[in-house]
């Protein structure tokens, strides 16, 4: 576990947008912790 690579909220985001963009992904399930939403 490498603090030095974690990504923000809104990394993470564009990544998984970047995934339905080239993907045929269906769902992504609960990608983000309940102190990303406040």
């Amino acid at each position: 576990d490498d603090p030095s690579r974690y990504i923000s909220a809104d990394e993470l985001g564009d990544l998984y947008q970047s995934f339905v963009r080239d993907y045929p992904v269906v769902s992504i399930e609960d990608p983000f912790d309940q102190v990303d939403w406040g």
